[in-house]
């Protein structure tokens, strides 16, 4: 009775759907072509000295085994981003962890197993009062069913005094992201847990990789993990 009254509407096109972004829509997302950096997903121009590294990585701490981002940025897919982010826009979660599960379908090395556990990168105390919810842990979530999968929140986000990385150089924002993540502290009673082998960290954006990095060197120390992937919607600057 409630979507008949109040049918959901596409938040681009503003045609009736059965998800607020309708299918023509999501089809019309602009895509990371090929080919890309087999490492960080970057689109690259065939032209690799290692077919596994781009120059925007090569010489970086390698702590995750792949990212992948799903969207370029556009202006259309950064008024996604930001309606889901800013604007109260949880509503969103859905069609853009669709996004994510089509990335998974393509990517071989994440379909290979079935055993991969979602750690979604956190937010402040401060940002999550403010907006109700953790973006990445509602992409997390809403992909966990599209997938049959856990969710795990074996990180927290630091304040660093730096409210956003946004406007940091790229410096700025690795040495600002080592200093803001860390692994949760297990209760007493879980200090000899053993955690699952292989972690799939989910963010919204990649811009630098500082903040996958950051939190993948941390999760790399948990007992019993031994591989870490990065699912991101969007590549800033793709």
């Amino acid at each position: 009775m409630l979507s008949w009254l109040f049918p959901a509407t596409c938040e681009l096109c503003g045609e009736n759907a059965e998800l607020t972004v309708c299918p023509g829509c999501m089809q019309k997302l602009p895509r990371i072509p090929a080919p890309i950096c087999l490492h960080c997903g970057a689109p690259t121009a065939g032209q690799q000295t290692d077919p596994d590294r781009c120059e925007n990585c090569a010489g970086q701490p390698r702590p995750f085994l792949l990212a992948r981002q799903a969207l370029r940025q556009t202006d259309e897919v950064m008024q996604l981003i930001y309606q889901f982010k800013y604007h109260r826009g949880i509503h969103l979660a859905r069609p853009l962890a669709q996004l994510l599960h089509e990335l998974w379908e393509q990517t071989p090395h994440l379909r290979r197993h079935d055993d991969w556990v979602l750690v979604p990168v956190p937010v402040t105390q401060e940002k999550l009062y403010t907006r109700g919810y953790n973006q990445a842990g509602e992409l997390a979530r809403q992909l966990a069913r599209l997938r049959h999968l856990r969710v795990m929140d074996l990180l927290e986000r630091r304040d660093t005094g730096i409210i956003s990385q946004t406007r940091l150089t790229a410096t700025a924002r690795r040495l600002n992201a080592m200093r803001a993540y860390r692994c949760r502290r297990p209760r007493f009673w879980q200090r000899r847990t053993t955690y699952p082998a292989r972690l799939v960290l989910v963010d919204d954006v990649f811009t630098t990789g500082s903040t996958a990095r950051a939190c993948a060197t941390q999760l790399r120390k948990l007992p019993g993990v031994k591989e870490v992937a990065v699912l991101c919607l969007v590549r800033i600057g793709a």
